[in-house]
């Protein structure tokens, strides 16, 4: 069973309402057209049972990949990757949001944090909120199977990431009037690196 902790102030969940989703299971086997959220605070999938309205957890080591139908207008695909901690020290499995699959591909994980605390009052009674907020981390496939990660999208960071192909992806950026700042442009500039064979 999933017991929701709702003493937060700002949203757990990547999609508020459930999604009609599907499952591929590590087996390869894939679970059509359940009730589904995401939850970016545990990183865990929730699945509503409609037939009893119970809400569990599934068991994430399970699960290879899921889409999320129909949310924005489009299937939002997640994946289940293996990549180093903040510290570099350990490797952890994360589902992150499959954004563009190649030779360099971009997995972001719709992560949400912690980032404080708030005692409110209600009927007399004080309780204890965590302030929650999305925090993405940005996870860049190299060919060689490693992951670079990003926490913030600024354009000299990323450049940081290849320095030996700097001026190069200068150049796209220019060229193609990206900002990256915004996430949508950070997509497409990963697609134009694939396409002009950057690495």
């Amino acid at each position: 069973f999933f017991y929701e902790k709702k003493q937060y102030i700002g949203e757990q969940f990547f999609n508020i309402d459930w999604a009609n989703g599907d499952i591929l299971l590590s087996t390869g086997v894939t679970i059509c057209n359940k009730s589904l959220k995401y939850n970016g605070l545990l990183d865990e999938l929730i699945w509503l049972n409609t037939y009893n309205f119970g809400k569990f957890k599934l068991d994430k080591s399970f699960i290879a990949e899921f889409w999320l139908k129909n949310i924005l207008g489009t299937d939002i695909h997640f994946k289940q990757i293996n990549v180093s901690d903040t510290s570099n020290v350990k490797r952890q499995c994360v589902f992150a949001e499959v954004k563009v699959e190649g030779k360099l591909s971009l997995y972001i994980q719709r992560k949400i944090s912690v980032i404080g605390s708030e005692n409110v009052y209600r009927n007399g009674v004080l309780y204890s909120y965590d302030d929650i907020q999305a925090t993405p981390r940005y996870y860049i496939k190299l060919p060689s199977n490693h992951y670079l990660m990003l926490t913030k999208l600024r354009r000299r960071a990323f450049l940081k990431l290849f320095p030996e192909k700097k001026k190069t992806i200068a150049k796209i950026i220019r060229v193609n009037h990206l900002n990256i700042k915004q996430e949508s442009d950070f997509v497409r500039l990963i697609e134009l690196m694939n396409n002009e064979v950057v690495l």
